[in-house]
Order: C-alpha cells, then sequence, then structure tokens
C-alpha cells in the first residue's frame, strides 16, 4: 500500500470548510479512481494545520492518480488560503484494531533514518512497537509509512479520542525513544490532531465489507456507488430478481431505502478470503415508503422490521463486482402484515 501526503497549513477558521469539500466533492471522485484505498483528513485547529492522506493499492496507482487530483488540491489550498507540500510514502505496516471515528485522536510521529537500514527499522517495528502500541488502552490503529529513497519514516496512531491520545502520551515516548535506539533513527517532530473523517481500508476483503456497510448506513450514496465495478456490477436477489451495471446497484440503494428510510445494517459475522466475502447482517427500520419487488408492489405500512440476512460478495481489484442477497421472504412478509403469523398447535 502507499500514501500521498498533503500536508497544509492556513486558516484554521476555514477547517470546517475544508472538511465539507473534502468529503462531498473530493472523496467520491478520488475513490472512484482504480487502485485507491480511501481518505482520511486529520487537523489540528489550534495551529491551522490538516493533513490529507489518500491510499493506493500500489507506486502506480497512486502515480496514474496525480493529475486528476492537481485541481483539487489547488482549491483545497486556495480555500483554506494556505500552503501546501506534497510527499509520497509507502505503507508496509498497517494493523487496525477497529476502526477510528471522526474526533478520535490521531498522533504522528516523523523521523529519519538511512536507507540502508530501513528494512532492519521495519521489522523492528512489526516485531516490538506494533505489540505494545497493541497493548496500551484505547488504541485503533497503527502504521509505518516509509521513503526508501530518503529513509524518512513516520508513524501514524490513531486513538477513540482526543483523551485517549493523551493518556497514551507517557508510554508512547518511552517506546518512540527504545525503537529510535535500537532501529538507529531519529525523532524529526511529533505532532497531533483530530480526525475529521477516514475511509481508509487496508485491503483485505473483510474490510472492504465493514466498508461498504459503513457507507450504507451513513447514507453515503456516491461513497457507497464508488464501492463497486459499476460496469460488471451484478446483483441477486430473492424473488428471482437478478440486474447488471450500474442499475444494479442502484435499483438495491433505492429499493430498501425508499420502503425503510430509517434502516440499519448491524453485523453478525464476516467470513472472508482473497476473493470475496459472506455478511451475515441484521436489518432494522421502520416501512414508511413503497416496498418495491418482481412480484408486487407494497404500499408502507409503517411496521417495523427485524431481519437476518446474508450477502455475499465478490471483489475485483477493491470493487464489488457481484452481490446476491439472501434472506426469508416469508419472516418478512409476516412482520409487514402481508401473512398470517404461524403459530404451533397442540393438544
Amino acid at each position: 500500500m502507499h500514501v500521498r501526503m498533503n500536508m497544509l497549513a492556513g486558516d484554521s477558521g476555514q477547517l470546517g470548510e475544508a472538511t465539507r469539500y473534502l468529503e462531498t466533492t473530493v472523496r467520491p471522485s478520488e475513490e472512484a479512481q482504480v487502485g485507491s484505498r480511501g481518505l482520511a483528513f486529520f487537523t489540528n485547529a489550534d495551529l491551522g494545520t490538516c493533513i490529507v492522506a489518500s491510499y493506493w493499492d500500489s507506486a502506480d496507482a497512486m502515480t496514474a492518480s496525480e493529475q486528476a487530483v492537481q485541481v483539487s488540491r489547488k482549491e483545497l489550498t486556495e480555500l483554506i488560503k494556505g500552503t501546501v507540500t506534497v510527499e509520497h510514502y509507502e505503507v508496509p505496516i498497517f494493523v487496525r484494531r477497529s476502526r477510528p471515528a471522526p474526533g478520535a485522536g490521531i498522533g504522528l510521529t516523523r523521523m529519519d533514518g538511512s536507507p540502508a537500514c530501513l528494512d532492519a527499522a521495519i521489522e523492528e517495528f512489526r516485531n516490538t512497537a506494533v505489540p505494545a502500541l497493541m497493548d496500551i488502552p484505547r488504541i485503533c490503529s497503527a502504521q509505518l509509512m516509509t521513503d526508501r529513497a530518503s529513509g524518512r519514516c513516520i508513524v501514524v496512531t490513531a486513538w477513540e479520542d482526543k483523551d485517549a491520545l493523551a493518556a497514551s502520551r507517557s508510554s508512547v515516548a518511552r517506546l518512540r525513544a527504545d525503537i529510535a535506539a535500537v532501529a538507529h533513527v531519529t525523532i524529526r517532530s511529533v505532532e497531533e490532531y483530530g480526525l475529521a473523517f477516514t475511509s481508509v481500508r487496508e485491503g483485505d476483503t473483510r474490510s472492504l465489507i465493514e466498508r461498504n456497510i459503513e457507507l450504507w448506513n451513513t447514507r453515503d450514496h456516491d461513497g457507497w456507488l464508488a464501492a463497486a465495478d459499476l460496469y460488471r456490477m451484478e446483483l441477486e436477489a430473492p424473488g428471482g430478481q437478478r440486474m447488471v451495471g450500474r442499475d444494479a446497484a442502484e435499483t438495491l440503494w433505492s429499493t430498501w431505502i425508499e420502503a425503510f428510510p430509517d434502516n440499519r445494517i448491524d453485523t453478525v459475522s464476516i467470513h472472508a478470503d482473497d476473493r470475496g466475502g459472506v455478511h451475515e447482517g441484521c436489518f432494522t427500520g421502520t416501512h414508511r415508503g413503497m416496498l418495491r419487488s418482481p412480484a408486487d408492489d407494497v404500499p408502507a405500512t409503517s411496521r417495523s422490521l427485524n431481519v437476518r440476512f446474508c450477502g455475499v460478495y465478490e471483489f475485483d481489484e477493491g470493487k464489488v463486482i457481484s452481490f446476491h442477497l439472501y434472506f426469508d421472504q416469508v419472516d418478512m412478509r409476516t412482520q409487514l402484515g402481508m401473512m398470517p403469523v404461524v403459530t404451533g398447535s397442540g393438544k
């Protein structure tokens, strides 16, 4: 995995506008590009500094995206009335205990080392720093970024909130000193930020499924569509529904969002391999709109629905190319009052 770090300094009063611009304009278009693994935005409102980090499957994918991001980078820099510096890194280590939410605390340490010793430094971080960091309460994730040409490194840690970040300072400082001595690196700076948003995935299919559910629950229509290959997308659903292309994704979205505007998907389990995965979930919501299906259209009943389901995903190059949905239609129709409740009998 590779990352482009856009580091900006400007008017702290414009960081809210910057966040909205990145989420609504930049993120959907960037995540639609081949090889994208998502975007993260860190801010320090006290100093008016921020970092836009875009993650990519490969150095080639990152390079290919450069021309497309130049306009948005210029517009963002003008928006905050600031300046920007761009750096590129490889990400040999990315571990996540949980996905950090907006408001999470972000610690960032810049280090200088020797290119000749970089592989040894990576192994030291993997074998020593990662286990130690994962033992610190309320950490969400840790990653190491490296530049093989210069020997420069960045360690980014994410914490549940800013209080957790503050509580970790002593433990992280001791660990930082130990790693610097063993790996022969020099600490260049220590910085702290708040997380405005992140859509970054590690790249495995489990994280892709988790991201898909997150985008659904936050009603991020553009982001959810961008997670699929809209030219190759195949949908199969109960009732003999089979569709392909963008229509498949749009129909899946509109069917359930229209019928159950307040719906939410909760994960029961995920079983994934290199190609795809099976997501077992629970769909809850209130039937307040027309429920459209190949068999019939069901007007709103105002009844609550709580149905278990399974979704089978297939991915290619980080995009959904097929989704098969399975659920108990009798159970759903019974809960909506369309079928009589079957009760047991006895003598």
